[in-house]
This record gives structure tokens, C-alpha cells and sequence, in this order.
């Protein structure tokens, strides 16, 4: 029980989930650029670019972001 706990607080794992209207991302590492139309942002190793519009930030903490705004392409980039 102590593990499944320790492995919840300490998880460095990403999550990305994709709404209608929003987007939310868990542990990422920085937001790069935000904008009304795109948003940047690195996780780990890679960097996820989304672009739409009407962008806004929702909830944002130290490593959670919510976004409300219409998707209209979403790459991940490899560096």
C-alpha cells in the first residue's frame, strides 16, 4: 500500500487528455509558448504543438495545465 501511494505523489508520468472544447495536460516540464492560437509545451523529451483557436488558460498549476479552445492540430515533436 505504501508503494501504491509513494507512486502516486512521485509519478513523473505525462497525461494528455483531449475534450471537446479543452485540452488538459499532466506533468509536463514548461509551457514554451501560449498563445490564442498555439501552445507549446515540453514534456521530457519531446514537445507538444497545438494549434486552434480561442486559446485560454483555465487551471493552470505547477505541473497541470487546462486549456479551453477549439483543436485544430495537435503534433508531438522529438528533439
Amino acid at each position: 500500500m505504501f508503494n501504491n501511494l509513494r507512486n502516486y505523489f512521485f509519478d513523473d508520468n505525462y497525461v494528455i487528455n483531449i475534450y471537446e472544447g479543452y485540452f488538459h495536460i499532466c506533468n509536463y516540464t514548461r509551457v514554451d509558448h501560449l498563445s490564442d492560437k498555439e501552445v507549446i509545451i515540453t514534456i521530457n523529451n519531446f514537445k507538444i504543438d497545438v494549434k486552434g483557436k480561442d486559446f485560454l488558460v483555465s487551471k493552470m498549476l505547477d505541473n497541470e495545465i487546462l486549456i479551453k479552445g477549439s483543436i485544430a492540430d495537435m503534433r508531438f515533436i522529438y528533439e
